[in-house]
Order: C-alpha cells, then structure tokens, then sequence
C-alpha cells in the first residue's frame, strides 16, 4: 500500500471516535439544558445499550439490519454513486419476500428461508434497476431518482397491504398474515430476539472486505475520481453504476426479508422505519471499510437501544438519539468531503 494511501486510511479511521466525541459533548450541553447530569445519563444509556443480555441482544438486533444495508451500499458509495434509494428498496424487498413465502404456503424452513432471503434481494434489485439504467445510460442524477423511487416504494407497499397482501381481518393497521413459523429466523440467544441474521451481516463484511483488496474494488475507488483510468482498467461507467447500485438493492432487499422474518413475522407499512437513510450513514462513519462500517452500526444500535433506557432512569426524552444520528449526520457529510479530497490525492500522486 502507498504511503499516501495508508495515511489517508489511518485518518479516515480517525474520524469516526472524533465524531462521537463531538457528538458526545454537544449531547452532555442538551442533558444540562434538561436539568440532568450528563454523566448520570450517559450511564443509564450505557446500561440501556449493554446492561444485561436483553439488551446487548436488542443493541445487535438494531445494528444487524442497519450494517446490511451499509455493506450494500458501501461498493457504490466507493465508487462516487450517491444512491440513498436503499429506503425504498428495503421496503420493496419486504414486500417480495412476504409474498413469495406467503404464496408457497406451509413448507419446511429449509425451503421457506432460502425462497424469502432470495425473493427480497430480487426485489430490491428490481427496484434499484430503475434508477440503475437511468443513470447509467441517461445520466439521470442518481441522488434525484433514487430519493423520488422511495416515496413510490412506500406507497406501493402500503397499497398491497390494503388488498393484495391484506390480512384476511378487518384490522386499523395494514399488514400481511403472519409468516409460518418455518419461515422465521431461529433465535440465536435465549432470552433475546437475537437472531440467526446477523450471521449476514458477518458474511456481508467479508464478502466486502475481500472485494475491497480485488482488482475490480481498485478499479471501482479509481473510478469516483478518474473514470477514464477506470476504463482503461476495464471498468466503465454504466458498469460500475449498474453493478453497484444493484448490489446495494440486493443488499437492502434482503435486510427488509430479515426484518419480517427475523422480529416481526408480519409486514408492515413501517418495515423500512428509517433503516435505508440511517444505512447510508452508517456506511460513511464506518469509512465505507467493512470493520467500520460494523462498529458505526453497533454504536447506533446501542444508541437507539440504550436511549430507552436513558429516559426510563432520568426522563430525557429517547428521541434525544434522533438529535445525536442528526449531529452524527452532519459530522459525516464532512467525512465524505474529506475522504474525496484524500483520495483525489493520493490518485494524484500514484499517477
């Protein structure tokens, strides 16, 4: 590895404790500001995110998903394609799932499991192919297409659950009939909803952290900066848009499978709940570099999760974690700005 380049990984590294350290200060500000002691608080947080077993499984559980959908979308992240579609694909990828376990009926799990896992990548992937060839062959702006294909998915999901995937029932809330019980994820801990998904979440951090030392990885770094080195490498541009951006549909169609099968066992209007956007994020603190990207989704699982328990023992409102993922945000943003300028550089300076 050029000097240049392990530098500029050791400073993306870098980033990712300064940003819960400025995000920690500024959340210790708004405790004051409620009249609790931040230390009193970031204590019952703490308990919350990893107290007992139920809660260390409950912090997993939360990180699982968002760390599918930010292995997904780290390889077109890489390569300078700001896909954030993966809010819609998730939802979509739900909706497969559930209809094609659903549709097969009783059947034993090694059936049911594989044809659910496998329905929701093919359609997040289906749903990732629109704004794919878009931009692969119109330059229509990714961020744009991809933004807009979410509110469609959402309304799409929510419209099969009113008739076509509608319980039986007359019930207030939209939702599916129940997944046989072989169609669920086997819990993995006693005593928690721990699941048998986050062994995709391993599996997906491996798979990236092999394809990032690849060839085809190098060509697609190069290529967020210089895609005409890329194409002389191989790579073209409809290639590396259409590949990315499908992996990252696969990826957030499968997270929307493990949510129902894995916690819920019913689909929802709310499955994807934030976890595309949220996904995005997490894949940027992490550096888009597999370890990173599992330790920034267990930190936000332990903040969701413990920001529970913080308002159980001082009475600062839980929603005090959407203000530390906002600041979190911003602090990312400036991530991603920093890490493009490095890499311009270090391309710079290798050619």
């Amino acid at each position: 590895m050029p000097p240049s380049l392990s530098k500029s990984a050791i400073a993306g590294w870098a980033q990712f404790p300064l940003a819960v350290l400025a995000t920690g200060i500024v959340g210790a500000g708004l405790c004051l500001l409620a009249g609790v002691d931040p230390l009193l608080a970031y204590s019952r947080l703490f308990e919350g995110a990893f107290g007992a077993r139920y809660e260390i499984g409950e912090t997993i559980v939360r990180a699982i998903p968002l760390a599918i959908v930010a292995l997904g979308v780290a390889p077109a992240l890489r390569a300078g394609v700001f896909t954030i579609g993966s809010e819609g694909q998730l939802a979509i990828g739900a909706m497969t799932a559930t209809a094609a376990v659903l549709a097969i009926g009783p059947a034993p799990a090694t059936v049911l499991i594989p044809v659910g896992m496998i329905a929701g990548a093919i359609g997040g992937m289906l749903w990732a192919l629109i704004p794919a060839l878009m931009r692969g062959y119109a330059r229509v702006n990714e961020i744009l297409s991809t933004l807009l294909l979410n509110y469609l998915g959402g309304y799409l999901l929510l419209w099969l659950l009113k008739y076509h995937l509608a319980i039986p029932e007359q019930v207030a809330t939209p939702r599916s009939s129940p997944y046989p019980d072989a169609a669920m994820l086997p819990n993995l801990w006693q005593g928690t909803r721990l699941h048998w998904g986050v062994l995709l979440a391993l599996l997906a951090a491996g798979i990236l952290a092999i394809w990032v030392r690849s060839v085809r990885g190098a060509a697609t770094d190069i290529f967020a900066t210089h895609p005409g080195l890329a194409a002389r490498m191989g790579l073209s541009e409809v290639s590396a848009v259409m590949t990315t951006m499908l992996v990252a549909g696969a990826a957030a169609g499968i997270t929307g499978w493990v949510q129902v099968a894995g916690l819920q066992g019913t689909l929802y209007p709310s499955v994807a709940g934030g976890l595309g956007f949220t996904g995005v994020l997490v894949a940027l603190l992490g550096n888009l570099r597999p370890l990173g990207i599992l330790l920034a989704a267990l930190f936000f699982g332990a903040l969701q999760s413990g920001a529970e328990g913080m308002q159980a023992g001082t009475g600062v409102p839980s929603a005090i974690a959407h203000v530390f993922e906002g600041m979190i945000l911003l602090a990312a943003t400036l991530i991603l700005a920093m890490r493009q300028r490095k890499l311009r550089r270090v391309v710079v300076e290798a050619s």
